[in-house]
């Protein structure tokens, strides 16, 4: 595994568990369904589209002496543009499946009050987050494992609206600075794609696929998340909520990547 991504990794869980760690804070539950639009011209020139309940999220969260935040989401989509459909090979008929998405993101973000402490709260902060996409693309009788993963460091500006003594309105938005990306190659099986996956060790693969990325900056990818939340405290212990959540990439290299996911889930809190 590389020396960079060890680091990574190990700020991410220290951070989190220093965060856990502490009392006071929020852990949130959340589930909902998620539609995705997709187009990775590496893959296909068509443009893929899914509506899944596959879709929830882990944060905690505390607002004391700044803002600092652990947040685990899992999506995943079965998209395909005619599946089912039938196919002959040999006088044998098959069945063709969709294809298979898989999103990961883990993230740590730390902030500070900004301005004055009134009632809007404006917080700004840094977060780093890694995403990894895992995509299976199915075409018949054959298919193409294909991955998109970037490891950022984000700016986010966070505001809160109280709208009573027990609810408000929480807004955020969230861009990366840099990031390593790491996309499928634009012939996806090449030569380093077959040596990557040579040991068949599946966090070996993984991790080589990680290293064969590179730096990327605002010019070759694009990244925006912006969220929306309502809180209402059911009690001193729970609150209860609703979220929506927009994530935009465009990625230029090696070939154009666009996706956009919209995401509507209800959330449970428990202070702790």
């Amino acid at each position: 595994m590389p020396t960079k991504f060890k680091l990574i990794t190990l700020f991410i869980f220290i951070g989190s568990i220093q965060l856990m760690s502490q009392t006071g804070g929020v852990l949130q539950v959340s589930v909902g369904p998620s539609f995705l639009t997709r187009q990775d011209l590496v893959f296909s020139p068509f443009i893929h589209s899914d509506f899944s309940l596959l879709n929830g999220g882990l944060e905690y969260q505390k607002s004391k002496r700044g803002h600092q935040f652990f947040r685990l989401n899992y999506a995943g989509f079965e998209t395909g543009l005619q599946t089912p459909y039938d196919y002959v090979l040999d006088d044998t008929f098959g069945t063709s499946y969709p294809h298979d998405f898989t999103f990961v993101q883990i993230a740590y973000g730390h902030g500070f009050s900004i301005g004055k402490r009134d009632t809007l709260q404006p917080t700004l902060g840094f977060s780093l987050q890694m995403d990894v996409q895992a995509m299976t693309y199915q075409y018949g009788l054959f298919s193409f494992f294909g991955y998109y993963s970037t490891t950022a460091l984000n700016i986010w500006y966070r505001q809160t609206l109280p709208l009573g003594t027990k609810s408000r309105l929480i807004g955020m938005v969230e861009v990366p600075i840099v990031s390593w990306l790491t996309r499928s190659p634009y012939l996806v099986n090449d030569d380093e794609f077959i040596e990557n996956t040579y040991s068949h060790k599946g966090v070996e693969t993984f991790f080589k696929y990680l290293e064969d990325g590179h730096i990327a900056t605002w010019d070759e990818i694009q990244r925006l998340d912006l969220g929306l939340q309502y809180q209402y405290d059911l009690s001193r212990k729970w609150i209860l909520g609703a979220a929506y959540k927009f994530s935009f990439i465009h990625a230029s290299k090696p070939r154009d990547l666009y996706s956009i996911q919209n995401n509507f889930n209800l959330t449970l809190g428990i202070k702790l």
